[in-house]
């Protein structure tokens, strides 16, 4: 079903998903996956709701991606989940290849202009306290 959602899909929806490959394929990491599922399923879902929100908050495909890959990155993150943790502050291996997910979003964020270098080093900051507080 997922297939012929992604066939019959608006541009706004292609694009986004373009981005989510272009992502998977810049962090090479079969953790990503786990990410862009949570994503990919948001979109296809409500694939109508997902390009309302794009032009009321006039955001192009790819800041919105952006945006959604950080928010459910940083949620893992901050779950505390043995899945991605060892004990309180310390990740374990999944637990790290997501905050490099995290970092290069941030990254790109910042490459791309959403973010400023001050947001940018904010984000890093909040996110390593919330993992020494969690776990």
């Amino acid at each position: 079903m997922r297939f012929l959602k992604k066939i019959f899909a608006s541009k706004e929806v292609k694009a986004a998903l373009g981005v989510l490959d272009e992502l998977a394929y810049e962090c090479n990491s079969q953790t990503f996956s786990l990410v862009r599922e949570q994503v990919e399923l948001a979109i296809l879902e409500h694939p109508e709701r997902f390009v309302s929100i794009l032009k009321s908050q006039g955001r192009t495909p790819r800041e919105k991606i952006y945006s959604m890959m950080e928010h459910v990155t940083g949620d893992y993150l901050e779950c505390g989940s043995s899945d991605f943790y060892i004990h309180r502050g310390r990740l374990n291996p999944t637990g790290e290849q997501l905050l490099k997910i995290y970092n290069h979003i941030i990254d790109r964020m910042k490459e791309d202009g959403c973010i400023s270098e001050e947001e940018t080093q904010k984000q890093k900051s909040d996110i390593q306290d919330r993992i020494k507080e969690v776990g």
